[in-house]
């Protein structure tokens, strides 16, 4: 019975200590991500594809996420900053569909600085280019 539980215990701490560099790895990743408003015109598992569909638009750009290539015409860390892009991009008549994608990205400072400056523009000229700013940057990643 000593030696069942013994080898029991033992089975448990191996698993732990196998599983443990995994988990860690995981919520390291998980503190490096950024959550991200974006609003996409298409997805494609072809690059061909999304790169004819990108043309289609001024400053559309695309986002490889796992087996897909996103199409991308708008993002912003906060739903508030997404509203200004999307009332900017409205006279384009542009059909899209609103998704959060949650990036890793050692460079969250930059995001964050575009965001603050997304904040306070008013005006539409602005709020396009600093969205097209954000939209190279994540393209970047």
């Amino acid at each position: 019975m000593k030696k069942k539980i013994i080898i029991c215990f033992l089975a448990i701490l191996t698993g732990f200590l196998l599983a443990f560099p995994v988990l860690f790895y995981k919520l390291k990743r998980k503190e490096d991500s950024i959550s991200f408003y974006v609003l996409q015109v298409g997805v494609y598992t072809n690059y061909q594809n999304a790169l004819e569909a990108k043309e289609k638009f001024t400053d559309a750009v695309i986002y490889p996420d796992d087996n897909f290539y996103r199409v991308l015409v708008g993002a912003s860390t906060t739903k508030e900053n997404l509203e200004k892009i999307k009332i900017s991009l409205e006279e384009q008549n542009i059909e899209y569909y609103e998704k959060e994608l949650k990036l890793i990205s050692e460079d969250k400072e930059a995001f964050s600085s575009y965001n603050l400056l997304l904040d306070n523009a008013k005006e539409k000229e602005t709020i396009l280019l600093l969205n097209q700013k954000i939209l190279e940057k994540m393209s970047e990643l």
